[in-house]
């Protein structure tokens, strides 16, 4: 939801250079290479080179999903094992195969054609890249024709597609060992025990950027440290490769990270590195207190970007975490504040003011959102007050 300026000191950026990459993972990653076949070795030495591995980690935030691309496109082994839902991103099947009927003879014929289709579609990306899972895949849908069992199939397939699906230790346990070791390679545990707070301190937020709400600031005093968590936007389960990318860490709240977010490809969202909500008014005030002013009589919404940003708005559950209790009481208490001022003659003198802004109504639009939890609806129901066009500052 919150852009974030991202940049890292020269000296640290040094640091983490030689002490992650050039101490640590090319001599491993060099040295898993020499264990695999010649043919494997050359295949990903033509993409992993030390420049590439390099680049990779200290790259900026719009490179990533070319990073992805680049790897999973030329190294299929590794997007079938990590991240099922790229590798079969290809393959047509629409989702409303779920709830797709099956009672009548046509609909039984059409979900078969479906079948069929998919099947052959399957063989082909199979047959192309040598897979390993599918094969198994393509065996088992290929021993029904029995329609209810085909529909169980193909919403499998399905969540596959959708990311929902884990492969099996069964299934992981076919692919080489290079393969099952790689993600080794990119040791997040051990760099965060060195680096972690250092991120964190660099990166300087105190709200989560994803809600702008939830505490994450930094404490680093001795005895009380704690740093919130740090997000890998594309999540390192799938991902691997970018568990060290310094672009790929996003210091932000347990809710957003651990409950809402978890393992999601976030493929078709903003990154905060890049992008996030504007000057556009995003929150909308709806109260009646004809039954008295109490929070329950208020209710707020959010508007549509029309843009990838409502997808990051959905996952995060904005709107559900700005009606909360203690954001309602704070709008109860500015919109009365508001109606005691408008009936006299220091309304105007308040809103030209930023110093009685923030003494008297108790927003600060001089604060970051970076700084102020829930600063966008402060500066929004502001606007939605006073009728102006107050702007959130960077």
């Amino acid at each position: 939801m919150i852009k974030i300026n991202f940049s890292h000191s020269e000296d640290f950026l040094n640091r983490y250079e030689n002490s992650v990459i050039t101490e640590i993972l090319l001599p491993s990653f060099n040295a898993m290479v020499l264990t695999v076949p010649i043919v494997v070795q050359e295949r990903i030495s033509e993409i992993f080179t030390d420049e590439f591995i390099r680049d990779l980690i200290l790259c900026s935030a719009d490179e990533l999903y070319e990073k992805i691309i680049t790897i999973y496109d030329h190294l299929h082994e590794l997007s079938e094992r990590y991240c099922l839902e790229y590798y079969l991103k290809d393959i047509n099947l629409d989702s409303s195969v779920i709830s797709m009927p099956i009672r009548r003879i046509i609909d039984q014929r059409r979900i078969r054609d479906v079948h069929e289709r998919v099947i052959a579609e399957l063989q082909l990306l199979s047959n192309e890249r040598q897979s390993i899972h599918l094969p198994l895949l393509i065996n088992n849908m290929r021993g029904t024709t029995v329609a209810s069992e085909i529909k169980i199939q193909l919403t499998l397939l399905n969540s596959m597609k959708s990311g929902y699906y884990k492969l099996t230790d069964d299934i992981k346990s076919l692919y080489p060992n290079w393969v099952n070791e790689f993600a080794n390679l990119f040791n997040y545990n051990s760099m965060s025990r060195v680096f972690g707070r250092e991120i964190t301190n660099g990166i300087n937020l105190d709200v989560c950027p994803y809600c702008n709400n939830e505490d994450i600031e930094t404490i680093n005093e001795k005895g009380a440290e704690a740093r919130p968590d740090l997000d890998h936007f594309f999540p390192k389960s799938k991902f691997p490769f970018l568990a060290l990318t310094l672009s790929n860490l996003i210091p932000a709240g347990t809710r957003c990270n651990q409950k809402y977010k978890k393992s999601k490809s976030m493929f078709g969202y903003i990154h905060p590195y890049i992008d996030g909500i504007n000057q556009y008014t995003l929150f909308n005030f709806n109260y009646s207190f004809d039954e008295g002013r109490n929070i329950d009589a208020i209710s707020i919404t959010i508007n549509n970007t029309n843009s990838e940003l409502d997808n990051n708005l959905s996952l995060f559950r904005v709107e559900a975490t700005h009606n909360k209790n203690n954001v309602k009481n704070w709008f109860l208490k500015l919109e009365e504040r508001y109606q005691l001022l408008s009936n006299t003659d220091q309304l105007n003198e308040t809103l030209n003011n930023n110093n009685s802004l923030l003494t008297i109504l108790d927003v600060d639009i001089q604060q970051s959102p970076t700084k102020e939890q829930y600063q966008k609806l402060k500066i929004d129901a502001l606007n939605f007050l006073s009728g102006r066009n107050y702007e959130m500052a960077d």
